[in-house]
């Protein structure tokens, strides 16, 4: 079989990038592995698709900016809305996060499928490419799992990292290119929930509270979080763990100790806590230890912070020694919780690692060691925090391949 342009993948970059390019007129053959396109956008934001925000900054893809700055100087954020509207698709903000006006990511697979349906695309899912290489005429001969050869002078590899696998990602992508010559760089799990070890971890289940994180590493602070924290019996979720989780990940692989310090009264500077439970005391004289955080915190991570503190619950607060008020703003602001590990990738959002950033070009995501072999999305070593940052690159990467691919095509 031949084809114009041969995608590999069926999730957001692959699909950006195949709606832009059957616009041309130009036949686009897209492969997928699972039996229907975009499942991983139908999971995205909890369903609804956080596809942007309005602060695109690349400052937020850590290691990464100088690569996706030059990707954003091809595709700027406001052309990747464009392009959205341009099919059909109206948006809403929310607290600076994009969303399809319809709170719903089929919205915006429809959108995407329809573009794709209007156009000269060949859609085969339910295969995936076993082996890609080079073709002795020009171009690229890849054999697909169903036993058909297909041969294009350009390829589009987006089939994503290893997040989520049960989405059709599972790292089947980083293994086709590092087979082909690429390297890849250590893959962790990322936007994913931390396990702990903590006696209180198991009684403290369930429990919320806002709380102010620090990543700790070797005893260093490492980053800093803020936001709701959710207690588990395995460790801790929320969005302001997730943001860490990357890090975590990678230290953990490199036999770092890292733990969590949480600062469970956030509203108030560390240094300052020790002045506020002296006011409450002399408020609350003859209160017991539990009751004088009553209206603090919820009544299970009272206990805990008590029992972290080696005091006990029914203790006159007013009585409490000057190491044991220590003890307690201490526990407060500096809730150690050692971390052990991660969720994994089958709970993860996106992943942290992938194709080397020095071996693709930014201005066409063009690969720098073959002709006519282009790389978007997730299968990059780009991975960017909660809030529209990982999808809107992935569309950005995918429509910016396209217009190389595009270029190269037609000249």
């Amino acid at each position: 079989m031949h084809t114009d342009c041969l995608i590999l993948g069926g999730g957001a970059s692959g699909l950006a990038a195949c709606a832009s390019l059957a616009q041309t007129g130009m036949h686009v053959t897209l492969v997928e592995r699972l039996d229907r396109v975009g499942r991983k956008i139908m999971a995205s934001g909890n369903g609804r698709c956080n596809l942007s925000n309005a602060d695109m900054n690349p400052s937020y893809y850590a290691g990464a900016v100088p690569f996706v700055a030059r990707v954003y100087e091809q595709t700027p954020p406001g052309e990747v809305l464009a392009f959205f509207s341009s099919l059909g698709l109206m948006t809403a903000q929310e607290e600076g996060r994009i969303y399809p006006r319809t709170m719903m990511a089929a919205s915006v697979l429809d959108v995407l499928r329809a573009a794709c349906d209007r156009a000269n695309v060949t859609l085969l899912t339910g295969q995936e490419a076993v082996s890609l290489s080079p073709s002795r005429r020009g171009g690229w001969a890849a054999q697909l799992s169903g036993g058909e050869g297909v041969f294009s002078p350009a390829v589009l590899c987006a089939m994503g990292g290893s997040a989520a696998p049960h989405l059709g990602t599972d790292g089947a992508g980083t293994r086709l290119l590092e087979t082909l010559g690429h390297s890849v760089t250590p893959l962790h799990p990322a936007l994913v929930q931390l396990r702990c070890d903590h006696g209180a971890l198991r009684s403290l289940k369930g429990v919320r509270a806002q709380a102010k994180l620090t990543l700790e590493i070797d005893g260093c602070a490492a980053a800093q979080e803020t936001g709701e924290l959710l207690f588990a019996d395995y460790g801790v979720s929320g969005v302001c763990v997730f943001q860490l989780s990357g890090l975590a990940a990678q230290a953990l692989a490199r036999k770092r100790r890292v733990r969590l310090l949480v600062h469970l009264l956030p509203e108030l500077d560390e240094n300052a806590v020790p002045a506020w439970l002296d006011a409450r005391i002399s408020a609350q004289p003859t209160a017991g230890t539990q009751a004088l955080l009553n209206g603090v915190f919820p009544r299970l991570l009272t206990l805990a912070i008590l029992k972290q503190s080696g005091i006990a619950p029914d203790a006159q607060a007013s009585r409490l020694s000057g190491a044991s008020r220590a003890a307690l703003a201490q526990a407060i602001c500096a809730f150690p919780l050692p971390v052990t590990g991660t969720q994994g990738f089958k709970n993860a959002q996106v992943t942290r690692g992938g194709v080397p950033l020095d071996e693709v070009d930014p201005a066409t995501m063009a690969s720098r060691l073959f002709d006519g072999l282009y790389l978007a999305g997730e299968v990059l070593d780009v991975d960017g925090p909660c809030g529209g940052y990982n999808l809107h690159f992935a569309f950005a990467s995918g429509l910016t391949a396209a217009k190389a691919m595009r270029a190269q095509l037609c000249p």
